[in-house]
């Protein structure tokens, strides 16, 4: 028989029972990770004009990105739900149901790509896939922002919400940093429960912004 993978798990049912449980109901753990967001995006001086959030839910982080920073901004979600509302309430910012392994962009269109919590959740086969969709995508000299758990070995632990779902923890700045054109520029460890437990091992998240500069990327006849 076969498996139902995450991804269809999520577009089908799941992705509008996550966007119930910590959307609708703006959960403190979220309004905290968007809070540090936008500080650490003003800390290193990041001017962000053209932006595509990958798992923007109905767009709210979006929206602080657009009223602090003025720029033009794009989400994409696999929950109908979410982006009808975020469509209703934020009118200019351009939403779409979709995954992150099937970009529906144009290359080198965005200077700033987000993951927005999202990967943890995603097929492992479709990782690959997702790393060359938002590399597709990023402008040379862009920069790229990883959310999402950051522990010290790759582990998975069981869905709480939905059986036969895993979370998977690894750190994910790795998908993309093998590739001397990717550089870690800035690294923010919190917690997905408060600040306070971001050294427990089941809770370390971080913000990672890494910066994409081909031209710079290999050294040109060094012997």
């Amino acid at each position: 028989m076969k498996r139902i993978t995450q991804k269809k798990i999520f577009s089908n049912s799941e992705g509008e029972q996550w966007f119930k449980r910590n959307i609708i109901l703006q959960n403190e753990a979220k309004k905290e990770s968007d809070r540090i967001f936008i500080q650490l995006l003003k800390f290193i001086k990041l001017k962000p004009v053209k932006v595509l959030e990958i798992g923007c839910s109905n767009g709210n982080r979006l929206n602080l990105i657009k009223k602090k920073f003025h720029a033009d901004c794009w989400g994409l979600d696999p929950s109908f739900k979410a982006i009808e509302n975020g469509t209703k309430r934020y009118s200019e910012i351009l939403l779409s149901v979709g995954t992150a392994d099937n970009l529906p962009y144009e290359d080198n269109c965005f200077d700033t790509v987000i993951f927005g919590f999202c990967l943890y959740v995603c097929d492992r086969n479709d990782l690959f896939k997702i790393a060359y969709e938002a590399n597709r995508c990023l402008k040379d000299e862009g920069v790229l922002i990883i959310e999402d758990f950051y522990p010290n070995f790759s582990y998975k632990n069981k869905y709480t919400h939905y059986e036969g779902i895993y979370s998977y923890k690894m750190n994910y700045p790795k998908m993309f940093l093998w590739n001397p054109s990717y550089t870690e520029i800035a690294n923010v460890v919190f917690s997905s429960s408060g600040f306070e437990h971001r050294y427990l091992p089941n809770d370390k998240v971080s913000l990672t912004v890494l910066k994409k500069n081909n031209r710079y990327a290999y050294l040109e006849e060094p012997y």
